[in-house]
């Protein structure tokens, strides 16, 4: 978590733009891709995004911004674990806020799903599970770390520019002393499609209320966040901390040109938020 996280979050200035913009239409292409819409269920859906987008740009974008403005002052400096962890929380308040928002959008949406939806959007998990078994379980140790270091070098050269020779041990040191488990990941993951699976068909069943779908939208987002496995939270806590110790073994081995870099590539992106704040 922390910093380097902002950057698996963003992509370039032009692309957040364009992808924001074209948020409504992006979120409404995969939804359907797992829900399989009516038309009816696509206009209703669309125009609950643009009200949850409108809202968005103009409350939550200037908090995004500022975080990044506040960012930009730390990586002038060295960083400990607590500074990069700070962060990350912050960046995961805006995550949760954002699912709080997303309620009432949830709620009239499942209201209206069909048994065949729900069956629709059981085969698209399995279709993920597929691809996740693939891309993560079929590794051997070997492979895992050199596919992680990849991205994590990507990442660090996205925003410090080159990446010399001991920065790069010290990235493949932090991969490979990694807590990372992609069997417990995958274990959470299938947990919680069985929890939103049984969920749904739940709901059908009992015929709910609109407070019913409300309750059960606020409940599967809570667990989501929040593993109710003990097991798995234990896991996810110790693997953000290490990651943010991580972060900021490799942020402190940085030279003054590399950190000018860095703040350059956070002050881009404030400025890419406040414009994107500033539209109508």
């Amino acid at each position: 978590m922390g910093l380097l996280l902002l950057v698996g979050a963003l992509q370039a200035c032009t692309g957040i733009k364009l992808g924001y913009n074209n948020g409504v239409n992006l979120a409404a292409w995969w939804l359907d891709g797992h829900i399989d819409f009516s038309k009816a269920q696509s206009q209703q859906v669309r125009e609950d995004l643009r009200q949850l987008q409108v809202r968005h740009r103009q409350h939550d974008l200037p908090d995004y911004a500022q975080t990044l403005r506040q960012a930009q002052a730390l990586v002038t400096h060295d960083l400990d674990a607590e500074q990069v962890c700070a962060v990350g929380t912050t960046l995961r308040g805006y995550f949760e806020a954002l699912l709080v928002e997303a309620e009432p959008a949830a709620t009239n949406l499942l209201q209206t799903l069909t048994p065949a939806q729900i069956t629709h959007l059981e085969g698209k998990y399995a279709k993920t599970n597929a691809e996740y078994r693939s891309d993560w379980l079929a590794l051997t140790p070997a492979a895992m770390h050199q596919k992680r270091y990849d991205k994590a070098l990507d990442r660090a050269e996205m925003v410090y520019g080159r990446i010399d020779a001991a920065q790069k041990a010290l990235i493949r040191q932090q991969v490979e002393q990694s807590r990372f488990d992609p069997q417990l990941v995958q274990t959470e993951r299938l947990r919680r499609q069985t929890d939103t699976l049984e969920t749904l068909r739940q709901l059908q069943h009992d015929t709910a209320t609109v407070a019913d779908t409300r309750n059960a939208v606020r409940g599967l987002m809570e667990r989501s966040v929040h593993s109710p496995q003990p097991g798995y939270r234990t896991y996810a806590q110790a693997l953000a901390l290490q990651d943010c110790q991580g972060i900021a073994v490799v942020h402190n081995s940085t030279t003054a040109k590399q950190r000018e870099a860095a703040v350059r590539w956070l002050a881009g992106y404030e400025q890419t938020l406040r414009e994107l704040s500033a539209q109508r």
